[in-house]
């Protein structure tokens, strides 16, 4: 028996559904009558009879009639009428199209939250999904809403369609933002893209799609008219099918964090029981992966692929793949992106050379519209082919290594090495780099002072008075997944780095290497991704997963000492950087924000006085008067006492709402950069002592370098900005080129964004780019000194110890320079 409204039924609506060989919309004889196939009228879904007909009866709050559309078909944007006065008829064509395998298997791509005002510009971002969906056979494309408001919804639909994207199917869902005034919240929404509720059909899997229960204006549904409609939807679907929802926010906001909906006749719509497999969302603009605890159901939220998420989540497009039980595994793929290549172990005519004379190879590889499957180096000297077609290994989704052994011959002689990447679709991207193969000349990294927390120091200073010049890559390694914003520390000769893996593959690590060599010690699995910064402190090293997972891993043997769950529940991420210091770890933030004992985890305080905002990629502070400084995204700054927790100061000024940059802690004040300002705040009060209204914005997690004379910070659009320290005008600039990948909020058109954090090395600026390049500045007239072009972006702070720099990558490269030390 059917769920029903107690409501007065309008008329019957009846029709069939058809395979449209034609194409021209219309039912002709001789085509084929589809049997079985759901129709509603938004409560009500039958099925229709052996001659494809189907009869409705529908009902109060009826305005469309929609069907599920059969996996093996798709329609042109016509899965659906809307119900007209007088009209009781209506016909559904079916088109085939082949983008399931034989098993059910297939891919889908899901983006959200792209907030587009008007239909110019949206080419650049479109054009790679819609290649690489024609590229890979992607079954359909998804948003999962805030297209938004009434600009949005009236040009979205003209860039990403089922008609101008043909090799796929494109659906759309109810976002906040797109519940616009009128009648009611959704009528935009229904006059342009259809019902807000419905369900389709790909290969094994049932996939339903609802709309956000609230809004910017009140909807005229309500969570119980979705879920009895879902009920009756589900009636019809096979115990052998998979299901996943799509909505715009978290099951918990639907009112059913346990996938388990009470309806207001108190029967339940259980979720669980229809084998649902994920969750997808959007809404908090992060890529971000949750597994529920108690039973295995993915909580999956994909950000923009037009810019850098609210949590500077890289501007991507995720793609599920699903196999034919309707398991899943996602990767992403980053916007933007044409056959990108470089060489990034052979730069300014030098390579790095072992101790046994090889020459280890690195290059980065990256398209959007589809992924490289192989690459392939060869060799020349003196016009000759020494090594030819030798294949590379991949690493991550942009590096591919490989090591390479030369002739004696070749020895004091340029080499060049050519590289080339095939991609899946055919294309072949190529690149060239020559070096001097000089033996001789194996300068090696000799370690020097500890670098324990970002930038050195639980202050953030990031200074070191002796000059480190000329920088040569003496080795680099890959840990096999990619890095974001989780800066090496350096401890007794040896090099930490911690990677991320957002699509939970078992790929996040601690890895530790040798500083002069490069070598890898050990590596320590983690559960998940590691964002941000690393500490170390106490023969131990600290770092804290987006799960809320807190680990003190041995620097010995790399084994897991303790381990601590900060029960941070589903969504944001854990984003930010934990410090260390003196026998103490200071980890998570808001509620959430914990002093440990290093050595035995034992809980000194937990914060009871501030929450947690949206997501935010900032690291803790501690400065020398004992004020532990937090940071709450689309909120404030705060002060806790470090010795008690307690709550010393929050300051909700709104130019410390936007929280991406860590303070740097100068005596008894801090430096912070925010939205577009530079203020210096009283480490014990919170009161501000200085405000800088700055030219451009600085929502990037690039902390304020402060010298004796200069404030030197990144910016999200222009590069590397340097102030006077007491007149506060600009010094000098240095504009990056565009960033590879968008990582700040909202920053789209070709930015030149720095998120990694400036360290003064004597009179020379190092700081890396999200253009994929390592830059030496001179302090004094920002000219260029030196450059090294990785070719994958740089999103982490370098370190510095002894006459080695070490840097990373988002390709999962990490580099040991050696360079001349001036004191």
């Amino acid at each position: 028996m059917l769920l029903a409204f107690p409501a007065i039924v309008s008329a019957q609506h009846t029709g069939k559904v058809f395979v449209d060989a034609n194409h021209n919309g219309r039912w002709d004889k001789g085509e084929t009558l589809m049997k079985g196939i759901s129709v509603s009228d938004g409560l009500n879904v039958v099925l229709t009879d052996e001659k494809g007909c189907f009869c409705l009866p529908g009902h109060e709050k009826e305005r469309f009639i929609f069907i599920t559309t059969p996996s093996g078909y798709k329609t042109e944007n016509a899965y659906y009428h809307r119900i007209e006065e007088g009209q009781t008829s209506y016909d559904f064509g079916l088109l085939r199209y082949d983008a399931v395998k034989s098993d059910g298997s297939h891919k889908f791509i899901h983006i959200s939250d792209t907030e587009i005002g008007e239909e110019q510009g949206q080419d650049e971002w479109t054009e790679g999904m819609r290649e690489y969906a024609a590229n890979e056979k992607v079954a359909f494309i998804i948003h999962t809403g805030d297209i938004c408001y009434v600009g949005g919804l009236n040009n979205h639909i003209k860039v990403m369609n089922s008609s101008n994207m043909p090799e796929t199917q494109v659906f759309y869902s109810v976002g906040n933002h797109d519940l616009v005034a009128g009648k009611y919240g959704e009528e935009l929404f229904e006059k342009i893209y259809g019902p807000t509720f419905y369900s389709f059909e790909v290969g094994n899997v049932h996939y339903i799609v609802t709309p956000m229960p609230r809004g910017d204006h009140a909807p005229s549904y309500r969570l119980d008219d979705m879920f009895t409609w879902m009920a009756n939807d589900l009636k019809h679907v096979g115990k052998d099918k998979a299901v996943y929802v799509f909505n715009h926010t978290i099951p918990g906001e639907c009112r059913c964090p346990d996938f388990k909906y009470t309806l207001k006749n108190k029967e339940t719509v259980d979720l669980l029981a229809h084998n649902l497999k994920a969750w997808l969302y959007g809404h908090w603009h992060v890529n971000h992966m949750y597994t529920h605890p108690d039973n295995g159901v993915g909580v999956i939220c994909s950000s923009t692929p037009v810019y850098g998420g609210i949590d500077h989540a890289s501007s991507a497009f995720r793609v599920m793949n699903i196999d034919g039980k309707g398991d899943f595994t996602s990767d992403f793929h980053y916007s933007y992106m044409d056959k990108h290549m470089v060489i990034a172990s052979i730069q300014n005519h030098q390579a790095a050379i072992t101790p046994e004379g090889t020459i280890p190879l690195v290059v980065n590889a990256y398209s959007t519209a589809s992924p490289a499957t192989k690459v392939r180096y060869s060799c020349t000297f003196d016009g000759k082919t020494l090594l030819a077609g030798k294949p590379m290994k991949q690493q991550s989704d942009f590096a591919w290594t490989a090591e390479m052994t030369l002739p004696q011959i070749t020895e004091g002689h340029y080499v060049t090495v050519i590289a080339e990447a095939h991609y899946a679709n055919g294309e072949i991207g190529k690149k060239t780099a020559s070096f001097l193969y000089d033996k001789q000349n194996t300068s090696r990294i000799v370690a020097g002072g500890d670098w324990t927390n970002l930038l050195g120091n639980p202050e953030h200073i990031g200074i070191v008075k002796d000059t480190l010049r000329a920088p040569r890559l003496a080795w680099t390694k890959n840990v096999g997944s990619n890095i974001y914003m989780s800066a090496p520390v350096v401890s007794e000769g040896f090099v930490y780095v911690a990677s991320i893996d957002d699509n939970e593959t078992g790929k996040a690590s601690l890895t530790k290497m040798e500083a002069t060599t490069g070598n890898i010690v050990w590596k320590c699995s983690l559960k998940s991704s590691v964002r941000n910064s690393i500490a170390v402190e106490s023969d131990l090293v600290f770092a804290q997963d987006v799960q809320g997972i807190v680990y003190a891993v041995k620097k010995s043997d790399g084994s897991i000492a303790w381990q601590k769950d900060l029960k941070i529940g589903v969504t944001p991420a854990l984003n930010d950087g934990l410090i260390a210091k003196d026998g103490i770890v200071y980890a998570g933030t808001g509620y959430q924000l914990t002093a440990f004992k290093a050595t035995t985890g034992e809980i000194i305080w937990q914060n009871k006085d501030w929450g947690r905002g949206e997501g935010c990629v900032a690291t803790l502070a501690l400065s020398q008067d004992n004020v532990i400084i937090g940071s709450r995204h689309w909120g404030g700054l705060f002060g806790n006492d470090a010795k008690t927790g307690e709550m010393l100061w929050g300051d909700w000024d709104s130019d410390l709402r936007f929280r991406a940059a860590t303070p740097a802690v100068w005596g008894d004040v801090m430096y912070v950069t925010s939205a577009n300002s530079l203020l210096m705040v009283e480490n014990k009060t919170g009161r501000i002592l200085m405000r800088k209204k700055l030219g451009e914005g600085v929502e990037v997690a690039s902390t304020p370098l402060v010298t004796d004379d200069a404030i030197i910070f990144g910016t999200s659009t222009n590069g590397v900005v340097t102030l006077d320290k007491e007149t506060l005008e600009e010094k000098w600039r240095f504009k990056t080129r565009e960033a590879m990948i968008l990582s700040a909020p909202y920053q789209g058109n070709h930015p030149a964004t720095v998120e990694a954090s400036p360290v003064i090395c004597g009179d020379q600026v190092y700081i890396g780019a999200s253009d994929g390049t390592l830059y030496a500045i001179n302090a004094k007239t920002g000219r260029l000194q030196w450059r090294h072009h990785m070719g994958a972006p740089i999103f982490a702070t370098v370190a510095v110890s002894g006459n080695g720099l070490f840097a990373v990558d988002f390709g999962g490269n990490v580099y040991g320079f050696v360079g001349n030390l001036k004191q």
